[in-house]
């Protein structure tokens, strides 16, 4: 152990009090001496923005289907998903007094549709097991000396000058994603300079794209049901959201963190049908239609109107006076349009960052370092990052669950 450090010891401090932390604290019921140090003056504050501050916390499903919604990653923590999986989760909540309903898009809310709801249920529980909490008090260093597998403790130092030491110490600090909330990845310093932990790179994901001559400014708030969205070689499926800046909606936050300046990205607005059959439709409905190119096309395969219009210097003119290189053209705009990346929104616009402590110095069976059985790292200061539909927080929960 260090010298100086105060007698004031723990069983177990977990570092920061966001959805992690909060479920690592309702879950553990064992005995002792147990705190969370929280930077803000609030709990849960990053929990009260998830799903729109409707809570959507996990999907339905079968947990093997979960693996393909964690990019590279997913094939990592496969077992600790399969042991605490979404079913786990939300019969943990449900036991806590959360009722829970399933939309038809699989996302999984409370019944009451307010995070606020969860957020309660995990702190009675969290004060249920003994958890005590400090608040507007950062950790600004960490110290241990031992290796072994049964140290004598860890030893926090912090804000206020004190030094608390730890037999356990949970490390749930988050990334770097809306910092203003306490989860702004400066914990990563500290992991680096007293741990010599590796930290890959913290960026922006789950966050809108930006293109090059963006030409759909007026169209603010315009969306589209199901688009695909390609790029790097990578395609994803879903909702996109037409905004004053930019493209965002599930399909965009997906493939953002594939995105960089300078890189294509194509948006395909009709992801279930062929170019070619696309291409004869209109050239048979050529002959014997008088509708403006614009009305066919949103009439015929459901496009926004206004955003139909946008896409033709003359859109009222007929479609029967187009020729067949105009006609490949429309068919281009709809399921081939390229877009050159400029960017995507920073950490105050991104859900969740990618990055974070790296996977090779992790033993995921417990969650724990492995230079330092006894500290462990859950959910997003992982660099473990999924996709929007509940998926984040079963990892905060599952990786929280494997760590006790």
């Amino acid at each position: 152990m260090c010298k100086n450090c105060s007698d004031t010891d723990y069983n177990c401090i977990i570092v920061g009090a966001g959805a992690a932390g909060l479920f690592y604290a309702a879950a553990d019921e064992t005995e002792g001496r147990k705190l969370i140090i929280e930077k803000t003056s609030c709990p849960g504050q990053k929990l009260l923005m998830s799903g729109n501050g409707m809570c959507n916390i996990t999907h339905g499903g079968s947990i093997k289907d979960f693996i393909a919604h964690y990019a590279d990653s997913g094939s990592n923590i496969r077992t600790c998903l399969y042991k605490h999986s979404n079913l786990e989760l939300m019969q943990f909540m449900e036991h806590a007094g959360v009722s829970l309903m399933e939309r038809p898009d699989g996302k999984i809310f409370p019944a009451s549709m307010k995070a606020a709801d969860v957020l309660d249920a995990l702190l009675a529980k969290a004060y249920r097991n003994g958890f005590a909490f400090l608040y507007d008090c950062a950790v600004t260093g960490l110290n241990t000396e031992s290796k072994s597998s049964e140290p004598d403790g860890v030893c926090v130092s912090l804000s206020d000058g004190r030094i608390l030491r730890t037999r356990k110490l949970v490390i749930a600090t988050g990334g770097a994603s809306y910092p203003a909330t306490g989860s702004d990845g400066s914990f990563m310093e500290i992991l680096k300079e007293d741990l010599n932990i590796t930290v890959t790179v913290l960026k922006p994901a789950l966050a809108p794209v930006f293109v090059e001559n963006y030409p759909y400014g007026e169209l603010s708030g315009i969306s589209f049901d199901d688009v695909a969205v390609s790029c790097g070689g990578h395609t994803r499926r879903g909702p996109m959201l037409l905004t004053h800046k930019g493209f965002s909606g599930p399909a965009i936050l997906h493939i953002s963190q594939y995105v960089k300046p300078g890189v294509q990205m194509t948006i395909n607005y009709l992801p279930d049908r062929n170019i070619a059959e696309v291409y004869r439709n209109i050239r048979d409905d050529q002959p014997a239609n008088s509708k403006g190119i614009a009305n066919y096309l949103a009439g015929e395969f459901g496009l926004p109107k206004a955003f139909a219009e946008k896409l033709f210097s003359v859109p009222s003119r007929k479609l029967s006076s187009i020729g067949h290189k105009e006609l490949e053209n429309i068919v281009h705009l709809m399921m081939d349009r390229k877009h050159t990346v400029s960017g995507t929104g920073g950490f105050k616009e991104a859900m969740v960052t990618a990055g974070g402590v790296s996977l090779e110095e992790m033993n995921l069976k417990n969650m724990s370092l492995m230079k330092y059985p006894y500290i462990h790292v859950i959910g997003e200061a992982l660099d473990i990052n999924g996709d929007t539909g509940g998926y984040n927080l079963q990892f905060a929960y599952s990786s929280a669950r494997a760590a006790i």
